[in-house]
């Protein structure tokens, strides 16, 4: 018993040396993020002293965006596998100094949430090592194209290099030839299939995860199908089967129960969504020569495309039939167009409001305007029946203009009323309109010809808006922020923008996506989204808005974890203007 216990002992004493004089920086948390303890090699490295990282929040070591990705992937990924693979952190040393270093992570023990986080500095490349790593992958890709190219002689050009299934082109042609075969009067289905938020699982997995799910996903279709269908891979991230009529409903449901099985990729179990469109052909009237039922054939696949962006619209994980009939869509598009013109110069278009709510005076804090489209006949239209195909063509400027000038208009007469609380008056804006040379130009001269407080006016802006590489969208980000308007960022958590952009632009708000509101309380995710939003957000000194809030509960909730602004229809629906003022008086 005493040989046992002393050889326990060394063990131990052995693993507490290690520990110790370990060459990587090694942390160890509790439950709750509280350091425990730290090794010589971590205090060395980022000049902290190991007394004063005791007891206090590993987070804080963490930079404001390495914050928000550790509350929303390593934090679960953790808990869900009890370990986390190797991640691009910064770590901030002594006096705040930005550190970069791979970071892994894993629970210790049998004690719940205790962590050990081990950290390795990244060192910069010199430029000499660039260089050579450059011309290594200069030949590495020379010699890649030149065997992609002697491979592509050798195979056939209608497959997919990636899945071995049809591209886009073997499958129009062989749609074509099966047409051709069918009998007259015989129907035939396109399903294309759109995997949702591939994008980003990609961009957190990598490259390699990403092509392994689409190789997965490209066997369980080609295995289910086999025989009786065309399947063929489409685009990056897109799929299409196509099969004689049938029951529509039940092979859609079908395709999104294969695709949304629980697949493991890097030792992780995923589980991918789809939205899926539904097209159909009916080859009654259809051409018997092969050149002519090529476009009825090209026509079918752009329909169904369309309906996976309606399913894309309407939630994700979804099946829409299109709703466009065959070889109509690029005639509409110019219809439309066309209406779109006639609309603006015969003000057809209007402006609603939908009132937000300061959470901390219980006052009205000011109004969203948001455009509508009285159509003369399809009846009143929402921007997105029309705001891309303005954004195509142009029309956004003019559009975007007239906007802004009816808000400016409005506000003026709303903050003109004696003894009315000051309203703030939003306006959105597109990304195509903030890219435009001349748009900040265009706000300064409305704000001079008016005379309205710049600092009455906010900009809403997406995250593509805020990220775009565009020339003129940065110059412009900066004259608005110049002229004291404020800027918003609008649907913030679902796209690629994040709190370090916060740091790089002048931004004063940001809005949460209403599909993060809408499971508050009922998602402990998203719950701890808007939580860490809301705080590193007012850390930053930036306004945070709560869209789509449609229940007592919601409210309740974003009062207490302090947002400041609410909107919503548990507030108020979008309101025409002349019932905007009777809502203010109230």
């Amino acid at each position: 018993m005493t040989t046992d216990a002393t050889a326990a002992s060394t063990v131990a004493l052995d693993f507490e040396m290690l520990f110790r004089a370990a060459p990587a920086g090694a942390v160890i948390t509790g439950a709750d993020h509280t350091v425990l303890d730290v090794n010589e090699a971590f205090t060395t490295w980022t000049g902290l002293d190991r007394v004063e990282l005791l007891g206090s929040s590993f987070l804080r070591l963490l930079s404001v965006g390495d914050r928000i990705l550790f509350t929303t992937r390593t934090q679960p990924l953790l808990e869900l596998n009890g370990r986390v693979p190797e991640s691009a952190v910064t770590i901030l040393g002594k006096n705040r100094v930005a550190l970069p270093a791979t970071l892994v992570a894993s629970f210790a023990g049998s004690d719940a949430g205790v962590t050990v986080f081990i950290t390795v500095p990244r060192r910069e490349r010199s430029f000499e090592e660039a260089q050579l790593i450059s011309a290594v992958h200069r030949a590495e890709e020379s010699d890649a194209r030149r065997r992609q190219a002697e491979d592509d002689l050798k195979r056939q050009a209608n497959l997919d290099s990636l899945t071995g299934l049809m591209n886009g082109a073997g499958l129009t042609a062989a749609l074509t030839r099966a047409v051709t075969d069918s009998s007259s009067g015989s129907e035939v289905a396109a399903y294309w299939i759109a995997l949702d938020q591939f994008r980003i699982i990609n961009e957190s997995l990598g490259r390699a995860a990403g092509d392994d799910i689409l190789r997965t996903i490209a066997e369980r279709l080609r295995q289910q199908h086999d025989g009786d269908a065309l399947v063929a891979r489409v685009g990056g991230d897109e799929f299409v089967v196509t099969t004689p009529g049938g029951d529509l409903e039940k092979f859609a449901q079908d395709l999104l129960s294969l695709i949304a099985k629980p697949l493991t990729v890097e030792g992780l179990d995923i589980v991918i969504s789809a939205s899926i469109g539904v097209a159909t052909q009916n080859l009654g009237a259809a051409p018997s020569a092969a050149a002519d039922i090529r476009p009825v054939a090209e026509s079918l696949l752009r329909n169904a495309g369309a309906g996976a962006l309606e399913a894309k619209a309407a939630g994700r994980n979804r099946w829409k039939r299109s709703t466009a009939t065959p070889d109509d869509s690029a005639i509409n598009e110019i219809q439309l167009l066309g209406d779109l013109r006639v609309a603006l110069a015969d003000e057809q278009l209007r402006l609603e409001y939908q009132p937000q709510l300061d959470l901390h005076t219980g006052r009205v804090h000011g109004v969203e305007a948001l455009v509508r489209w009285e159509h003369p006949g399809r009846g009143l239209i929402g921007p997105a029946g029309f705001i891309d195909v303005a954004e195509k063509t142009g029309l956004i400027s003019q559009l975007g203009t007239w906007v802004c000038r009816t808000a400016i208009a409005k506000a003026i007469e709303l903050n003109s009323v004696p003894g009315a609380e000051p309203i703030q008056m939003s306006v959105n804006i597109s990304a195509r309109q903030l890219s435009d040379a001349d748009f900040a130009n265009t706000i300064e001269e409305l704000l001079q010809s008016t005379g309205f407080d710049p600092a009455r006016l906010t900009v809403e802006i997406t995250e593509t808006g805020v990220i775009t590489d565009a020339p003129h969208a940065h110059e412009n980000l900066e004259r608005l922020h110049q002229l004291g308007i404020r800027l918003s960022v609008d649907d913030f958590g679902t796209g690629h923008a994040g709190f370090s952009y916060l740091s790089d632009f002048p931004i004063d708000e940001i809005k949460i996506d209403r599909s993060f509101v809408s499971k508050l309380g009922v998602s402990p995710e998203a719950t701890a989204i808007i939580t860490s939003c809301i705080e590193l957000a007012h850390a930053l000194d930036v306004t945070v808005v709560a869209e789509g809030v449609e229940t007592r509960e919601q409210l309740a909730g974003l009062t207490e974890l302090g947002c400041d602004i609410a909107q919503g229809f548990h507030y108020s629906r979008p309101l025409k203007a002349e019932a905007l003022g009777g809502f203010l008086s109230v």
